[in-house]
């Protein structure tokens, strides 16, 4: 005899999962918009120096785990979305969702500490070795590196509560 499908979590939960599903996607657009617009031409000696985020494989990372994270988060969205509109949540999910969560959320700290990283010390070296006509534009590329490190940061807090709350769900099988 099968044992009885786990109860499913009370609405109040399921609205705070929708709620940092729906949080964690809108932090991985913005990371995303931010790094995808991060550009700057560089003037040192007269010769123009154009830079893009994808000039800096730290940030290509950053990119490419918060697009990953984005697709992770919408398709979750969609699963929530779903279960509480039909109350009905297969046994199964609840084990995708644990480790789903967990896989993604590490993704998404390992790339948030890419981009910390190397916006630190690459601003430092740059500042170091080329001699520039003005820093403004240099600053205002490596905040936007900071900026959206710190986005996919809080999405990796918002996935890591949400891991939480489904090994919860899980304990209570």
């Amino acid at each position: 005899m099968a044992p009885p499908p786990p109860s499913p979590p009370p609405v109040s939960l399921k609205v705070v999962v929708l709620f940092l599903r729906v949080l964690t996607a809108v932090f991985l657009v913005i990371t995303v918009i931010i790094l995808s617009t991060n550009s700057v031409t560089i003037d040192s000696r007269g010769t123009a120096l154009k830079y893009y985020f994808k000039d800096v494989y730290a940030y290509r990372y950053m990119f490419s785990a918060a697009i990953i994270g984005l697709v992770y988060a919408v398709i979750q969205l969609f699963f929530t979305i779903s279960e509480l509109a039909t109350r009905i949540k297969n046994p199964i999910n609840y084990q995708l969702d644990f480790y789903g969560d967990k896989i993604i959320s590490y993704l998404l700290a390992t790339g948030s500490a890419a981009g910390f990283g190397v916006s630190k010390d690459l601003k430092d070296a740059l500042l170091a070795l080329v001699a520039l006509d003005s820093t403004d534009p240099v600053d205002k590329f490596f905040s936007r590196g900071y900026a959206s490190a710190s986005m996919l940061l809080f999405a990796f807090v918002c996935l890591a509560v949400l891991s939480v709350f489904s090994s919860y769900a899980i304990s209570k099988d």
